[in-house]
């Protein structure tokens, strides 16, 4: 995989300093939509889903609502076992669901503000890979890795 770096839009939306807008940054650099249109909606559900109880992404975003979104957006998810992100189809836009971060891959190429390529925490040195979106459509049936089935999911 390569990598390529970038903030999402983040710097020209007026946005300074680091943040916890990785699943923002992703929407954004995956879908095409601007930083601010995504950062507000992201936080407009939020408020939402939560009742009132939490008021920004500004340091991060929950799963629930980040999953909501994107299926707003017509994207959908498609849940990984055993895998990493070097396993992904190396063709298509896709949302990689890494622990704790989200990040945007497109034909092979990771797109984010740091190299979230590499862990020192699997043998393999790849990031796990807990699931990704994609549109329907893409990427292509033989190419999606292997589906976390129900039953697995209650083993562990």
């Amino acid at each position: 995989m390569r990598y390529t770096q970038t903030d999402g839009g983040r710097l020209d939306a007026g946005f300074k300093g680091k943040g916890g807008d990785c699943v923002t940054r992703a929407i954004t650099i995956a879908t095409g939509l601007s930083y601010r249109e995504v950062r507000k909606s992201l936080t407009e559900l939020t408020i939402e889903m939560t009742g009132g109880l939490e008021r920004s992404v500004a340091n991060g975003v929950s799963s629930p609502v980040s999953h909501a979104y994107l299926v707003k957006l017509g994207w959908e998810l498609f849940l990984t076992k055993g895998s990493y992100l070097c396993d992904l189809p190396k063709r298509d836009t896709l949302i990689a669901c890494l622990t704790r971060h989200f990040v945007a891959v497109k034909d092979g190429t990771v797109f984010d503000s740091w190299d979230s390529r590499k862990s020192n925490r699997t043998k393999c040195g790849s990031p796990v890979l807990e699931g990704y979106y994609f549109k329907p459509g893409t990427p292509k049936e033989e190419d999606r890795v292997p589906l976390l089935e129900l039953n697995d999911f209650f083993k562990l």
